[in-house]
């Protein structure tokens, strides 16, 4: 089985995949922890964010500032888009790569995908999982990430709207609630996700 994961920002997805792989035989990919390591290693994805964004995004080590490229690309919906243009196909050619692999081999996988409904993905997955939660609560947890309200308003406008995620879901996860409440929805979502 394929398993998408997706879900509003700062609504506990990638706490939510931690719990399901722990418990669970399923192989994980995490878009944004690929996305991280493009950043800080992959030299021609530097060069390419350099080239396209200024060397200020560039920090000491060689490595893009992820904070730098935040301010730019939230606050500009063009810069937004260049940058995904340099992202979102490697991002995909990984995940597709390790679906296929998963397939191949009769492996589950569970790929933490945030823009999954907004780059078209969604019909790939057996299931969809979504996680979300009020727009105070991530509100909040984006203030806890010493983010202004203005780039936390900026992030929350860059995906799409949390309930139409939620229409588009197979399982939907509301966790506007504490670490317990979401350890009981994983388990009551991977009983529904692995129900024969």
């Amino acid at each position: 089985m394929t398993i998408g994961l997706t879900g509003g920002i700062a609504c506990g997805k990638s706490t939510f995949a931690r719990i399901l792989l722990a418990d669970r035989e399923l192989e994980g990919f995490s878009a944004d922890e690929y996305v991280h390591e493009l950043l800080a290693s992959d030299s021609a994805v530097v060069k390419e964010v350099a080239d396209c964004f200024g060397q200020d995004v560039v920090r000491p080590d060689g490595a893009i500032s992820r904070p730098a490229l935040r301010r730019i690309v939230f606050g500009d919906r063009k810069a937004r888009h260049r940058l995904e243009a340099i992202l979102h196909p490697r991002v995909r050619d990984r995940w597709q790569a390790q679906r296929e692999h998963c397939i191949s081999s009769g492996r589950h996988l569970l790929a933490d995908i945030p823009l999954l409904f907004e780059t078209g993905a969604e019909p790939l997955f057996d299931r969809v999982v979504v996680v979300a939660a009020s727009a105070g609560t991530q509100m909040t947890r984006l203030a806890s990430r010493s983010l202004t309200p203005a780039e936390a308003e900026a992030m929350l406008a860059s995906q799409a709207p949390i309930v139409q995620k939620i229409r588009q879901a197979s399982i939907v996860v509301w966790n506007d609630g504490d670490q317990t409440s979401l350890l009981r929805q994983a388990s009551l979502a991977a009983e529904l996700l692995f129900a024969s």
